[in-house]
């Protein structure tokens, strides 16, 4: 993230990760139990500790003792000193896991569920860390479709490719 993005939002990666990891939370809460989203989240970080391991930084609370707020979810001020670029990955890799895990659970639309609870400020920041959502969102339209319903045109006058429904 530039120092203007940072300046600008004036959010720390602490404040970031609280953010998307509570928005995960929230968004999966009416198509499960709190507690099995809150469980997820617990998995997932210690999953992903040895490729990420500023994670450790990361602690949630006891799941019988949540109480379903931003506030379950507590972050060392430790994790701030790393590279923006490096949370980013780590959140991609958090959202894509955890998707897997919620299965069919998470539904067509998890990803844009996500994108409004988390906000535009979140989003923009987020992007800026290397993590598109609406890429995220378009590559799953896109694994929704058999080669044989889609073809590629390409527009020769301005170089950009189209993606077309067959007609069946």
């Amino acid at each position: 993230m530039n120092q203007e993005s940072k300046e600008l939002y004036n959010i720390d990666n602490s404040d970031v990760i609280k953010h998307v990891i509570f928005s995960l939370v929230n968004v999966s809460r009416p198509k499960t139990s709190s507690d099995y989203a809150w469980a997820i989240i617990k998995d997932l970080l210690n999953e992903l500790n040895h490729s990420y391991s500023f994670l450790k930084y990361i602690v949630i609370d006891e799941i019988e003792s949540l109480n379903d707020t931003i506030d379950d979810i507590d972050i060392s001020l430790k994790i701030n000193s790393v590279a923006p670029i490096e949370i980013g990955k780590a959140i991609q890799s958090f959202i894509d896991i955890y998707k897997i895990k919620m299965g069919t659970k998470a539904g067509y639309f998890f990803i844009q569920e996500f994108k409004e609870d988390l906000g535009i400020n979140y989003n923009s920041i987020i992007k800026e860390m290397g993590v598109d959502l609406r890429l995220i969102e378009l590559k799953e339209e896109l694994s929704g479709i058999s080669s044989q319903e889609i073809r590629i045109k390409d527009d020769v006058n301005s170089n950009i490719a189209f993606i077309e429904k067959k007609d069946l």
